[in-house]
């Protein structure tokens, strides 16, 4: 089983760590205390093949975020980000698109280097490019961690500060019940963190033990609404 994981992080936030890697690098400078506010299924055409314990989700997401330096808030604290989760079947943007509107979508810059003639490491290089296309086409299963910057004013529009996605093909014959706990170790090292598009990790306990690492899907500056 292959896992997908994308990860991205406020723009401005992103510029920062750039700036002074020292800082980059030290989570505890970084918006660690949470409060886990939903583990929601997301809205989909096709059911799960089976209900999904979203209470055991949430408590193996708290335990995978502390053991990676967040901290769960206390009744005497104020949190710094709020998370919520997503999980269930859908289509993720494809991040090795042909054509205009999904590299728009996807902010990829246009690229002519397939252009003939071809020299045979540029025909594979074409055909591998074409089979994750494809592959990254098909519908996934999918738990999305989204951390919100807290406010306490009620008016202000929620910010999302970063966002981690990990997701896995064949929906239709996958139990999530079965692997959640191998999606989130998969994807909790990647939390708060940007990856680039080209990484590849491993990850120890993951069947095959290869995790295939997306397009970083950069966080707007602009505050979003849920």
């Amino acid at each position: 089983m292959d896992i997908g994981v994308r990860s991205g992080i406020d723009r401005g936030e992103k510029k920062k760590r750039d700036r002074n890697r020292l800082y980059a690098d030290d989570i505890s400078q970084h918006a660690t205390v949470f409060l886990l506010a939903s583990v929601s299924p997301h809205p989909s055409i096709g059911g799960l093949i089976k209900q999904v314990d979203a209470n055991a989700i949430a408590e193996e997401l708290i335990r995978v975020l502390e053991a990676n330096g967040f901290r769960a808030v206390l009744p005497d604290q104020s949190p710094q980000i709020v998370i919520t989760v997503d999980y269930g079947r859908g289509w993720l943007p494809n991040p090795y698109s042909d054509d205009s509107e999904g590299k728009d979508f996807n902010n990829l810059t246009n690229s002519d280097v397939l252009s003939p003639p071809w020299h045979m490491k540029e025909i594979f290089f074409s055909l591998g490019q074409e089979m994750k296309r494809q592959q990254a086409d098909q519908e996934k299963l999918i738990i999305q961690v989204k951390a919100w910057r807290y406010t306490p004013d009620p008016k202000q529009k929620p910010q999302l500060v970063w966002m981690t996605t990990m997701h896995v093909d064949d929906p239709e014959h996958r139990d999530l019940n079965e692997i959640y706990k191998t999606l989130l170790a998969a994807g909790a090292p990647h939390f708060d963190q940007p990856i680039d598009r080209e990484r590849e990790v491993i990850v120890k306990g993951a069947p095959e033990g290869r995790v295939k690492v997306g397009t970083p899907e950069v966080v707007p500056e602009e505050p979003i609404n849920k």
